[in-house]
């Protein structure tokens, strides 16, 4: 359920990006003065503004009926800053945002659900396990990925690392603590860093 609804935030910004681009919008403000900076600006403050709104609607709810995992609240609250700028960037791969919602969608939605669970899988099985610690790093490409992948370390952690140990067929033993660099760290700086790089390339794809 989380992984449909972390989907649904990039869906309205790619979609409101793209329509601006259709209709001559954003040609209009700037041939009217604003600056490419200032367009950029705005609708960042904006969209991760109201990308908050149900972020803290989804931790209230996890407090309320006592779901909360040890850590998810702080890769909850960056996920905000890593999805704006990457559905800005995102948003240069389509022309229609009919197209951009549905391919959207299914990517966040295939990445959250789907991407984390088969990961956790396969680092749990011996002949896998080595290819699921590598998919581990190679999807955090998608900030989707990073939040469930960490909802599913808090909950489930210690059964992945409870099998590394009794296992001497499977890699190195992944560490308990969820903010080990392999688990709930790892996903924060990847966090991080899709809003730093994001920010650094939406710069140079509109630099002239």
């Amino acid at each position: 359920m989380v992984s449909i609804a972390l989907a649904l935030i990039p869906c309205v910004m790619v979609a409101f990006i793209l329509n601006e681009r259709a209709q001559k919008l954003k040609h209009q403000q700037l041939v009217s003065g604003m600056s490419l900076a200032g367009y950029w600006a705005s609708n960042l403050i904006c969209d991760i503004s109201m990308a908050y709104l149900p972020i803290l609607l989804i931790i209230l709810l996890t407090a309320v009926f006592k779901v909360t995992f040890q850590g998810t609240t702080i890769i909850f609250l960056l996920f905000p800053l890593a999805i704006v700028p990457f559905s800005y960037i995102t948003s240069f791969l389509f022309s229609t945002d009919t197209t951009a919602q549905i391919v959207t969608l299914f990517v966040h939605f295939m990445g959250g659900a789907i991407c984390s669970l088969t990961v956790f899988a396969l680092q749990m099985i011996p002949t896998t396990a080595a290819v699921g610690d590598i998919l581990r790093w190679v999807f955090c490409i998608l900030p989707s990925y990073c939040v469930t992948h960490s909802i599913l370390v808090s909950a489930n952690g210690e059964a992945l690392t409870k099998a590394r140990e009794e296992n001497d067929n499977l890699p190195r033993p992944i560490p308990d603590n969820v903010w080990a660099f392999e688990n709930l760290k790892g996903d924060a700086t990847a966090l991080l860093l899709h809003f730093l790089l994001g920010l650094l390339l939406l710069f140079l794809i509109e630099s002239d």
